[in-house]
């Protein structure tokens, strides 16, 4: 664009200069025009001259940079023949590069017409201005031809300032919006009076803090106030860029005969969102409107606005929720019951805020045999079988996120429109959705198996939890966490076991003298804090006490454990985990070091019976059925008396020696279970993977306490482990089931 300020202008500028006025008008002498910017990219050139609908520009002249215009032309009234007609041509700048733009050429039929420019740029409106007002009668015609060539693809915010300048130059004022108000997706109602406001579908201008360009579906209805002159309307307006509702002030829309301004009334009622759907259910019998109108406005008048309409329903369909848990980690779990005897539902959705999912298609049935018993000396409900008790469902929406201030509720879709249940959202961890439903679902049932693949496991495999946080709590003098070894102990809960383990690991002159990390699980942490710190001032030791924020498990400690240090090589423990006799790490470790400190070296853990509990595990099986399987299991300890080391396809960490920079290397335990027990085999299986081979040292000896991490918080239930057992066994297979088929022994 001309810079007005430059003193090397050339001499066509200087001689515009003389030409135009200080008075802003189109110059007369068909020979220089006016410039205005209309954003970075195009620019707004007008002057005497008729050229056609789309002409070719040459920038500066130079033929190397062509472009193409789109002008609109008029007729002048009562002028001579040589400035008979004007123009107003959008001409994109790309061509130029980074040059100055100080004349123009266009192509036109017969001769191109070449025109310098005013003195200086106009503004875009005083441009605007001074074409209308050179127009004259057609300056609406000619806003319109404007404003579709600046329309045309997706104009920018610039391009749309630029329009909503010509329209409102033009518009004529139309009525009010009295009565207006966004819904929960952002789309405005409006209500008031007009004249020239066509009942269909229009775009529009809304005028705001910014001009969008929006589409308005409207209907009409009588407004006995008005006298026949004007009518009122209501329509929703939809725009990809959602205005600011309460900084609405005008609609401008394209009537036959021009632009026209809808105003915001200065009182104007501005509805909740909540609200939205009642007002226009009031208004919508009154209205008229084409088909499609009409159908999106009941649309409207049918959203969910917070109230139960499931209740009121005339149709035997009637709905209940047991419960609905929002899953840390993400998605939806909800359990209830539905009674549709004549199948009038054709559809259940659930809905948190914007996002949504349709969940009758997966989910799964349960008896409710007390829902039928409710039902069953209903007259409404006669058609309900009484031997059917098919009326329970419980359904997982993995992708389906909200606030907590957004609203959850259940769809229904039925014949005469959506019926809603509200849906009291609760925040849970996946280990208390499964406290929830062990008392409800038996693990060896059938259902159980389509709870655990269409619900359940989904659940797990779609977790997303963030490792445990580390925070050192307290730590002895001579504590060093880059000595070379470090022994770190997990600590699930159970103060005692985690005293045992330390006083054993005090008496082996060994582990005396390592550091010791206790990595301990959040809940519980005090107890067993304390119980921790007693022992290691009474034995010495040199300890770093951590508490594992958002630890779920035994696991989940360990890892925090292993953050809270430097060593190159760990030897990692759980609290259950104890040695059977003396002199077990110097054996651990000469086998580690025979094979380069590359390996993940575990020893046999036995029952407290003296039974194997683990003597490796290794690929067993051929084709579909090849599987991992625990060796010797149950044997007495004496079946692997004198056996060599030896490799196995997986270790086990509850008790094990491995290279810091493997565990690092594979990002330590995977969160997408529940309990533990797949959870260390999915480590030793990604280790394998990554290089880090794991070898079973027979004749070292742990015994095993029992366990508590595998249940619930407080709870040993036998349905709880059952269920734990069967959703990581799925999320273990899917994960897993094709690389161990094609995995080598």
């Amino acid at each position: 664009m001309p810079d007005p300020h430059s003193p090397n202008r050339p001499p066509s500028e200087r001689a515009a200069d003389r030409a135009v006025p200080d008075a802003v008008g189109l110059p007369l002498d068909g020979e220089t025009a006016l410039v205005a910017a209309v954003d970075e990219g195009l620019a707004l050139i007008a002057g005497m001259g008729e050229l056609p609908a789309s002409v070719q520009a040459l920038l500066n002249g130079d033929p190397s940079a062509a472009t193409q215009a789109a002008t609109v032309c008029w007729r002048r009234a009562d002028a001579p023949n040589e400035i008979r007609s004007g123009f107003c041509a959008l001409v994109p700048l790309a061509a130029l590069g980074r040059g100055r733009l100080s004349s123009i050429v266009f192509r036109s039929p017969g001769h191109p017409a070449r025109y310098a420019f005013a003195r200086r740029p106009l503004s875009l409106e005083a441009a605007l201005q001074a074409v209308a007002e050179d127009a004259g009668p057609s300056a609406s015609v000619v806003v319109d031809g404007i404003v579709e060539a600046l329309l045309a693809g997706k104009p920018t915010a610039r391009r749309l300032r630029a329009v909503a300048a010509m329209a409102q130059a033009v518009a004529r004022p139309d009525g009010f919006v009295e009565v207006m108000g966004a819904d929960e997706d952002g789309d405005i109602f409006l209500q008031g009076w007009t004249a020239d406001l066509v009942p269909g579908r229009a775009r529009v201008l809304a005028i705001g803090t910014e001009p969008v360009l929006a589409e308005l579906d409207s209907a009409s209805f009588p407004r006995e106030d008005l006298a026949g002159r004007s009518r009122g309307f209501a329509g929703i307006m939809v725009a990809p860029d959602k205005p600011e509702t309460g900084k609405l002030q005008k609609i401008l829309f394209r009537a036959r005969d021009g632009w026209r301004a809808v105003a915001v009334y200065e009182r104007r009622v501005l509805l909740e969102p909540r609200d939205v759907p009642a007002h226009v259910r009031a208004v919508l019998p009154r209205l008229t409107a084409p088909t499609d109108v009409l159908a999106k406005l009941k649309d409207a008048a049918n959203r969910f606005d917070g109230r139960d309409t499931v209740s009121d329903l005339k149709l035997p369909v009637r709905l209940g929720i047991d419960f609905a848990l929002m899953v840390d980690g993400g998605g939806v779990l909800v359990s209830g019951w539905l009674v549709d005897c004549e199948e009038h539902v054709r559809g259940v959705s659930l809905k948190v805020g914007k996002s949504g999912a349709r969940i009758d298609e997966g989910w799964t049935r349960q008896p409710r045999p007390d829902v039928t018993r409710a039902f069953l000396s209903d007259p409404l409900f006669a058609a309900l079988d009484p031997n059917r008790h098919a009326h329970g469902f419980l359904a997982f929406a993995p992708r389906v996120a909200g606030h907590a201030r957004d609203a959850a509720y259940l769809e229904l879709t039925l014949d005469s429109g959506p019926a809603y249940r509200p849906l009291p959202l609760t925040r849970a961890t996946p280990r208390q959705v499964l406290a929830r439903l062990s008392a409800a679902v038996e693990p060896r049932s059938v259902a159980a198996a389509h709870v655990v693949e269409r619900q359940l496991g989904p659940m797990v495999q779609s977790l997303e939890r963030r490792p445990a946080a580390s925070r050192v709590m307290s730590e002895a003098a001579g504590f060093d966490g880059a000595a070379p070894l470090v022994i770190v102990v997990g600590v699930d809960e159970g103060a005692a076991q985690a005293g045992v383990l330390l006083s054993l690991l005090a008496l082996e002159p060994a582990t005396r003298a390592l550091p010791i990390i206790v990595a301990v699980r959040e809940d519980g942490f005090d107890d067993v804090a304390a119980e921790v710190r007693r022992l290691a001032d009474f034995y010495g030791l040199r300890l770093r006490l951590v508490r594992a924020d958002g630890a779920e498990d035994v696991c989940d400690a360990l890892e925090a454990g292993v953050r809270a240090s430097t060593a190159e090589h760990l030897l990692l423990l759980c609290a259950h985990v104890l040695p059977r006799a003396n002199g077990w790490l110097p054996r651990l470790e000469r086998a580690y070091r025979a094979r380069g400190g590359r390996c993940l070296v575990s020893p046999t853990l036995l029952f407290e019976d003296d039974s194997v509990r683990w003597a490796g595990t290794v690929l067993d099986g051929e084709g579909a059925a090849r599987g991992l399987n625990d060796r010797l299991v149950g044997y007495p300890r004496a079946a692997v008396r004198g056996a060599e080391p030896m490799e196995v396809t997986a270790g086990t960490v509850e008790c094990c020696i491995l290279p810091r920079s493997a565990f690092e290397a594979v990002e330590g335990f995977t969160r997408g279970y529940l309990g533990i027990a797949e959870k260390r085999l999915d480590l030793a299986l990604k280790l394998r993977l990554g290089g880090t081979p794991s070898v079973w040292v027979p004749d070292v000896e742990m015994v095993c306490a029992d366990e508590t991490s595998e249940g619930a918080a407080g709870s040993a239930a036998a349905s709880w482990h059952g269920l734990v057992r069967r959703v990581d066994r799925w999320a273990f297979d899917r994960r897993w089931s094709l690389a161990v088929a094609n995995m080598r022994s």
